[in-house]
């Protein structure tokens, strides 16, 4: 759990520091996220450029993070990525039309525009983690994220405040990363096809 501790002490450092900024900017305004649903990007367009603000916001800023993450030089092999304008958009949508028409809460929605992944080369233990993050780590969420043939845990950065966008870790390991990255490869092309019938 070593690398985990380090990795997850650097997210939340970057992670806190990033939103002071945020915070700071003449884009942020103290939008609930809770509270504020998927369905109220349809009636208000000023929280999808909102959204978008962030996204444009964190790729500005992101790359301290990214160069302390490198300087580690880890064993396992870790990963980021901001989260693309189309797949941001396709997500809205999907959760807007097969979600309970929107009824849900922006942070559960959104709560991935900027990812962090770890691939163990060891087999992961959902409940040897979860323990591990609750005693270490109270303030984060974790959840075993596994579905069909996708297999990980996803742990998530400012889940204790509505005002914030939230990060999201997830953890694979070895066994599972050639299936993972099949059915992230089926999501994008879903999104990408998606796109092409929108323009």
């Amino acid at each position: 759990m070593y690398e985990l501790k380090q990795l997850i002490d650097i997210i939340q450092d970057h992670f806190d520091a990033i939103n002071k900024k945020w915070k700071q900017s003449s884009d942020y305004l103290p939008l609930n996220m809770k509270k504020n649903r998927v369905e109220d990007i349809y009636k208000d367009e000023f929280l999808l450029l909102y959204v978008f603000n962030y996204r444009k916001f964190i790729n500005d800023n992101i790359t301290g993070m990214v160069d302390t993450i490198q300087e580690q030089k880890f064993l396992n092999v870790v990963n980021t990525r901001v989260k693309a304008l189309n797949s941001i958009q396709y997500k809205i949508q999907n959760y807007y039309f097969n979600h309970e028409n929107g009824k849900i809460a922006l942070k559960k929605c959104l709560n991935d525009i900027f990812g962090i992944r770890m691939i163990f080369d060891e087999h992961i233990n959902f409940n040897e983690i979860k323990t591990y993050i609750k005693k270490e780590f109270s303030n984060l969420k974790c959840i075993e994220s596994s579905r069909g043939n996708y297999y990980a845990i996803h742990i998530y950065f400012g889940n204790d405040d509505n005002y914030k966008f939230q990060w999201e870790l997830q953890l694979w390991d070895k066994e599972h990363e050639k299936i993972n990255l099949e059915s992230h490869a089926r999501y994008k092309h879903d999104y990408t096809k998606w796109e092409q019938e929108n323009i």
